[in-house]
């Protein structure tokens, strides 16, 4: 096989093809190291790079096969992870300047299912500080690009996972998602995100910032596939979403097969909701898609689940100021409040993240969560899936925060879309935050690239603890998609 068939051929090829002999371990390693090395100082995706190691079990991989060895699903298959899960020997460092010599003794639960199934990790992918961004920027490592025009964002936190794809410098990524950190990088790079269901796969050994004692983030959060194929996710989530000795409190999810052609499927879809406007081009690409779906036999409806957005949103970051800000007093949140009120005040997600907090409005969080998951729930018992926009636009230009509160960067420039002004936040978070708040699992396509080509995502919607079904969902849907042709990949 040529180089670029490696490069940009699916994990589950790779897999399948090593244990068969067609390729080895070694060759399929030492391929993405030479690509990486020829494009990553354009893109800055894989910050840090695991050759040595890499290259040493890459030929225990191929001479475990040749004694009739097979370490698991991706034995031999190389694979990134983001740079804020924990990897025994290798720097971690959540791109946060503290951090930048930490290298762990320890790997996080998802690398050790991941290195039980025979992966090799090749590398650590880029993000934002402490994966509290947008953006993939941070002091360490700069920024990373955006595969289809280097001008433009990769999207955060998970960024440098979807340019890697992108840019055939890896078949498989792993990062994680609480506000869309898997979904709109995929959007924007033209890859494939899975946020799972909450609760499904562990987050434990996620890299904390070394002031706080524990990660405060115990509801909201997940860790999630990136891939450049529906069939990789699945992949994937049969490695992660398991219950280990580690994380018993983890809910397992049924694989039991369903029937999903087409003409059984009942579609809702919207190309808006809570009142933040979508780019043209988007809302049209989803209505040309849904109506391909419709005419090829599906059940579609334009519907929209009739949650208050404006409250989902403010609960969500409620959840994220008193989980994420656990270690902080209500005297320093107070002291905050001046300081971000005027940049923020029409951004809903995050009025409560600096707010001066109490057990009391903890309750009320809660039981608004409960409310809002049981109205998504309820929509979802009429229809299989639920089509929606990832992001108000596509990826915008590099966009520099104006100023800093601890590790958060606020930002004061707003991003155009349809030639108006959209707060950052409003832009990058409306279309994600609700289904992290109801805890949804969500599947990102593209959908195609809009007329300054750039990719065009979507998010289609399931059931709770259905992660599976949607995926074989996504499978078919994803048939009624034009396929898009990497930058890089020159077959």
């Amino acid at each position: 096989m040529g180089q670029n068939s490696i490069l940009f051929s699916s994990a589950s090829e790779l897999a399948e093809n090593i244990r068969s002999g067609k390729l080895s371990s070694y060759e399929v390693v030492n391929a993405f190291f030479e690509h990486i090395e020829k494009y990553d100082h354009t893109y800055n995706a894989v910050v840090t790079r695991n050759k040595t190691e890499a290259l040493k079990r890459a030929k225990e991989a191929d001479i475990a096969l040749s004694k009739g060895e097979i370490w698991g699903q991706l034995h031999g298959v190389p694979i990134t992870i983001k740079d804020n899960y924990q990897t025994k020997g290798l720097r971690t460092t959540a791109g946060h300047r503290p951090l930048q010599d930490n290298i762990p003794d320890h790997d996080a639960e998802i690398v050790k299912l991941l290195k039980a199934s025979g992966a090799i990790i090749i590398g650590k992918t880029n993000l934002s500080v402490l994966a509290m961004d947008m953006q993939s920027d941070n002091p360490i490592f700069g920024k990373t690009n955006n595969p289809w025009d280097t001008t433009k964002t990769s999207g955060g936190s998970s960024g440098g996972c979807a340019t890697a794809l992108a840019t055939g410098m890896t078949p498989l990524s792993f990062g994680n998602d609480l506000a869309g950190s898997i979904r709109l990088p995929a959007s924007y790079c033209g890859v494939y995100g899975f946020k799972p269901s909450f609760g499904t796969v562990s987050l434990k050994g996620i890299q904390m910032d070394p002031e706080e004692k524990v990660d405060g983030l115990k509801s909201l959060a997940v860790a999630g596939p990136l891939a450049r194929n529906i069939d990789d996710l699945e992949l994937a989530m049969n490695i992660i979403a398991q219950t280990t000795s580690e994380g018993r409190r983890l809910t397992p999810l049924s694989k039991n097969t369903v029937n999903t052609d087409i003409k059984n499927l009942r579609i809702a879809w919207t190309d808006e909701f809570g009142g933040v406007g979508v780019d043209h081009e988007i809302k049209l690409k989803i209505q040309e898609y849904v109506s391909k779906l419709q005419k090829a036999g599906a059940t579609v409806v334009k519907a929209c689940p009739e949650i208050d957005f404006y409250l989902a949103w403010k609960t969500w970051g409620s959840f994220v100021g008193m989980q994420g800000g656990y270690n902080k007093s209500n005297f320093i949140k107070w002291l905050g409040l001046p300081f971000t009120k005027g940049v923020l005040k029409n951004v809903p997600m995050h009025q409560n993240i600096v707010q001066p907090t109490s057990v009391e409005k903890y309750m009320v969080a809660i039981s608004i969560q409960d409310k809002l998951i049981n109205m998504m729930e309820n929509f979802l018992s009429t229809y299989d899936v639920f089509i929606c926009p990832v992001s108000a636009g596509t990826a915008f230009d590099h966009h520099a925060p104006s100023k800093s509160y601890g590790n958060f960067s606020i930002y004061n420039k707003p991003i155009k879309v349809n030639g108006l002004d959209i707060h950052y936040y409003m832009a990058t978070q409306a279309y994600t935050t609700p289904f992290t708040l109801t805890e949804n699992p969500v599947l990102a396509m593209p959908l195609g690239l809009s007329g300054q080509q750039l990719p065009i995502g979507i998010q289609l919607v399931g059931k709770k603890c259905e992660d599976f079904k949607l995926l074989q969902i996504g499978k078919t849907l994803n048939k009624y998609l034009d396929r898009l042709e990497y930058p890089l990949n020159k077959n």
